[in-house]
């Protein structure tokens, strides 16, 4: 589960995305690792957007080590 502040400014952004207002801060919030977590948690639960990958390795590279490190998943 996301912390308290993550999940704030995420409404926060939702609201501020409405009004057409700059949003400043996504660097920031993106460098949380539950944020990557439950993101990932949320697409590897929809069977469609996750194609097989070769052997026992996913397509998209995910990993918790990953995330971990903070290496880029690009």
């Amino acid at each position: 589960m996301l912390p308290a502040t993550a999940r704030k400014r995420l409404e926060a952004i939702a609201e501020m995305s409405k009004t057409g207002k700059r949003i400043n801060g996504l660097f920031r919030l993106m460098e949380n690792p539950e944020l990557w977590l439950q993101a990932y948690a949320n697409l590897y639960a929809n069977k469609g957007a996750m194609p097989p990958g070769v052997g026992d390795v996913p397509m998209d590279g995910f990993s918790g080590e990953r995330v971990a490190n903070r290496v880029h998943l690009d």
